[in-house]
């Protein structure tokens, strides 16, 4: 039996391995991001009122989802607690800047991983849908005071 011969059942299950791997996180972050799609139209959308989430970035249990409920925009910080997504705040570009996020109580890390991220993101979203979200002025914490899109 060549080397060659001998290793293909090994490469074979490498590959096996990482696909698997890959699907699995996909799949987890498929679940997660239509959790987190669920949520926010759960809280704000109205029949006569849809709600668009077009970007969704996820770093450890925080999220930043960009959303679109014509004819207004903005960005919402949401956090993971008992296995659910609650928005933590709606606000501005301000939510693109790490200081800003860590202020709202997000560990500095996923803060600079979401920045970057949506700043990715939102760069395949069209003129339209990017002026719309940041047509969103101030950030309102929702935590202390509830706020409706509408």
């Amino acid at each position: 039996m060549t080397l060659r011969k001998q290793w293909l059942p090994v490469l074979m299950l490498l590959l096996f391995a990482g696909l698997t791997l890959f699907m699995g996180k996909s799949i987890a972050d498929v679940a997660q991001h239509a959790a987190i799609e669920s949520s926010i139209k759960a809280q704000w959308e109205k029949p006569e009122h849809p709600v668009f989430v077009p970007v969704i970035v996820v770093s450890g249990s925080y999220a930043i989802a960009d959303w679109i409920q014509q004819p207004k925009g903005g960005r919402a910080l949401l956090k993971q607690q008992h296995g659910h997504w609650q928005t933590l705040m709606c606000g501005d570009a301000n939510l693109k800047q790490p200081q800003h996020l860590v202020a709202a109580g997000v560990p500095s890390l996923d803060a600079e991983k979401l920045t970057l991220a949506l700043t990715q993101a939102e760069a395949s979203l069209s003129l339209d849908e990017q002026t719309t979200i940041n047509s969103f002025v101030g950030m309102v914490d929702l935590l202390k005071a509830p706020h409706h899109h509408e």
